[in-house]
Parts: C-alpha cells; structure tokens; sequence
C-alpha cells in the first residue's frame, strides 16, 4: 500500500485542467482614450505536459480570450511550471501550491494558480454546491499587482489590476469544478491612477462545469476503489493469481474512462462552437420564412430561397464536420491502389482552371478504408485549393522499407510560423467559416491506420505516411 497508493494520486496529463470560460470585457484601444462599448468574449485555459519524470512535471499553460462578435483575441498569456507531482507544490516557487490534493480542508491555501496569475493566498469563503456536487469555494482578492505585460500594445506604460478569483473545489478528491473571475486594469502614471484600461469578467461555461463534475464524480469512485477495495485486493493477492487477474482488468478500465477526459472536454469546446456559429443561418432561415409569409414579389423569391438554402447547407456542413470528427468508425481495410485513391479525391473536388494539378504516383498497393483516406487527401486538396488563387499542387509518392510516403506540396503562401504548430489541434482555423475539425480529423484518422501526418513550409507540404 505504501508503494501502490502514491503512484494512483500523482499528478498526471490527465488530472490537468482545461476549462472554456464566457464573459464580458470592455477595453480602451488607445492607452489614454475611453473604453469600448461591452462586448461578449470566449476564453480558454488549456495544460499541456511538456515533460515528466518521477520527481517533477513541467506544464505548459495557455489561457487566450477572443471577441465572439470578430473572433478577434484580446488576450493571450503563456506560463510554464515545475510541479511536484505527489505533492502538487511548484519546485521554483517556495511554499506555492499548484493544485488541491485529495481531502481539501477549510482552511487557506497558498496558491500560484495558471487561472489567477499572482501568487496570493487562497481563502476558504464557503461551502456551495455545483450540478448537486458539494464545493468548497475559495476566494484570492489581488490589488495593485503589475499586469503591464499583459498588454504589449501599451509596452512603455504601467498598468496594475485589481482582480478577484474564486476556485469551487470539490474537496474528496481536490478537483476544481468551477471558476470565476473579475477585473479591473488601470493606467498608473507617478502614482496616480491615470485611466481604466480594461474591465470584465468571465466564468466557466454551463457545460465545462458539467463535464468537470461528471470528472470529480469519477474520481470520487476511483478514490473509494484506491483506498478501499485496493487495500483488500492486495492482501488476498497473497492467496491467487485469479486476484492479480481482477484487479489489472478494474485498472485497464479506468485507464480507458481516463482517455476520454481530454475527447468530452473537447465535446464542451465543440458544443459552445456549434451553438454560436449556427445562429448566423438560423437567423437568415427565419428571416426567409418570415418574408414568405408576408409575400414576396416573384423576382424576390428565388433570391430569398437561395440564402435559405444556402443557411442550410452551412448548419449541414458544421454538424457533418463535427459528427466526422468524434464518430469512432472501424476501419474497413481493402488492398486498392494508391493512385486510384488519388484520383478519386481529385474528381471529388472542383479544381479551378488557374490551377494545376501534377501527379507522380508509382503503382503502390495499400492496405487502407479506402473512404477514410479519401477523405484525408480531400481535406488536404481543399486546403491547398483555398490558399492559393493560381498555381500548382504537386503530388508525389514513394515507398520505403516499411511505409508508403505520400507528398501533397503547394505554390501557395505558406502557413503563418506562429499557426503550423497548432493547425492539426481541434478547433484550431484561421478561415473564417472553417470548423477547425478538418485537420484534425484528418490526424485522428491517418494514426487509426498507424501512420503519421506532418506539415513543413517554403513550399507548404503535407507528408502521410501509412504502414504497408
């Protein structure tokens, strides 16, 4: 037990919080000028592991908030930490706490928390309850901190926040379910405060609470499991290997419940999308009805019919997108050729005539879901197709020992350095009506396959590599 119970409560990627916020902000464009009028925002907080051992986890955190009226981000702030994964405590931050450890008491914490951004002490303020999950919420008021390098637009200038956070802890296992935030930045200028310079507020959405509070309900199981009936399986281990048997198969299933954490917070991401981005043609489809029922003059109605049609093809092509992305299809594999698959994707695409198309396809046989791979190459070809006005898409193939390597390059602009590093993250576009699933499919698929799909640049290439 003493070796066991540790090692199931350290900190690992999938305890990480990731959490989608929506709020309200309104901002000066100019460092001495008034503020905008209120506008709605979307804001996310997401932890990577970027390395780990068994004495420290380095977590690089993001949190961005973008306009949802212009998609336009207004805030983006990265931070990296080293933690103690046993004791949640920062190794280069003295006496900090990065996250709640199981048992949660009413008392204050000492916390320098990605959500908060000052190291502050966290007080216990009440206890509360989220989705029926009782909370404990704890609450850092910060006054007169820097924030002068969260806005490089105004490099040179001063300007410190006042700000309050709230934390609802679920406290059994230390899981946070909820966050609020409030804030206030002004100019200072030879120790007056000169001009407010940004004021908000922001709070988890409905469903990143809901699917945070089915996540704590989890663990509340698996911590009955790892300080109860563990124990018990452990003593009778001694009598049977029956008993190692039961007890690696109970593990393997909460290893597989764990892997879906990262896909159903991705689901609430996906859900807030969706929801915001099918109002534009819902509107124009009852707009449309609307003008039906007063009358229309005949030249005005097959105009009218087209913008419906057109609001309906936009709400299919989101939900198909989305549906493509998170349906978990077995592969139906055939031996085809690999330029047949090419040239299926290429008669399912309209290729303009400013652009040429040049193949150079050995006769190579796959062992592929041949619609699953055109799908793939479509995507791609779309892609290139959009970035370019004229020119050439050039697509080669070659074999290696193990693999079949095929190259899908383009004359077009290039991918932005600061975008080719995210292109293949869900949710991630830089169209303005694209779903950010594309690529990401297209990943998730390719790697069912056991292969691999990568982007370079100058000139921009696309390399999938499948098994043979």
């Amino acid at each position: 037990m003493v070796l066991v119970i540790p090692n199931t409560e350290k900190l690992s990627s999938k305890d990480l919080l990731n959490m989608a916020y929506e709020g309200e902000d309104k901002i000066v464009k100019d460092v001495y000028g008034n503020t905008t009028e209120i506008f709605f925002t979307k804001d996310s907080l997401i932890q990577k592991v970027i390395s780990q051992n068994n004495n420290e986890i380095t977590i690089k955190s993001v949190i961005t908030s973008k306009r949802t009226d212009t998609h336009e981000e207004i805030f983006h702030v990265e931070n990296i930490y080293h933690v103690d994964p046993i004791t949640l405590m920062h190794i280069d931050k003295k006496d900090m706490r990065f996250g709640f450890l199981p048992g949660v008491e009413k008392t204050d914490y000492f916390f320098f928390h990605p959500a908060v951004f000052y190291g502050a002490p966290m007080k216990f303020l009440k206890t509360d309850y989220v989705n029926e999950l009782e909370v404990y919420v704890f609450e850092t008021e910060i006054k007169g901190e820097d924030a002068s390098n969260s806005f490089p637009q105004f490099s040179g200038h001063t300007i410190l926040t006042d700000n309050i956070s709230r934390l609802y802890v679920e406290p059994i296992t230390g899981s946070v379910i909820k966050f609020e935030k409030e804030w206030n930045n002004y100019l200072v200028e030879n120790g007056k405060r000169v001009n407010i310079i940004d004021v908000g507020e922001k709070h988890t959405t409905e469903f990143t609470e809901l699917v945070l509070t089915h996540f704590a309900q989890e663990k509340i199981e698996n911590e009955e499991f790892s300080k109860i009936i563990m124990p018990i399986f452990l003593i009778v281990l001694v009598f049977g290997i029956g008993t190692i048997w039961i007890l690696l198969t109970y593990l393997e299933k909460i290893k597989r419940e764990s892997a879906n954490k990262e896909k159903l917070a991705l689901i609430g991401d996906m859900t807030a999308k969706l929801s915001h981005d099918l109002r534009n043609p819902l509107t124009i489809m009852k707009n449309g009805l609307e003008l039906f029922q007063m009358g229309l003059a005949e030249e005005k109605k097959e105009e009218n019919m087209r913008r419906i049609q057109n609001a309906v093809e936009r709400i299919s092509y989101e939900i198909e997108s989305i549906m493509d992305f998170v349906r978990d299809n077995p592969l139906r594999k055939e031996q085809i050729s690999l330029k047949r698959i090419v040239d299926l994707a290429l008669e399912s695409i309209e290729i303009p005539q400013n652009i040429q198309v040049e193949k150079e396809i050995p006769d190579i046989t796959v062992d592929v879901d041949k619609n699953q791979i055109i799908k793939v190459f479509l995507n791609i070809l779309k892609n290139s197709v959009e970035a370019m006005k004229h020119g050439k898409i050039t697509i080669t193939a070659k074999t290696r020992t193990k693999t079949v390597e095929i190259e899908f390059a383009d004359s077009g602009p290039g991918i932005p350095k600061d975008k080719i590093d995210k292109i293949f993250d869900p949710l991630f576009t830089t169209k303005t009506k694209g779903t950010g699933l594309g690529l990401a499919s297209c990943k998730s698929l390719i790697e069912k396959h056991g292969g691999s799909i990568s982007v370079k640049n100058n000139p921009t290439r696309f390399t999938v590599i499948l098994p043979k």
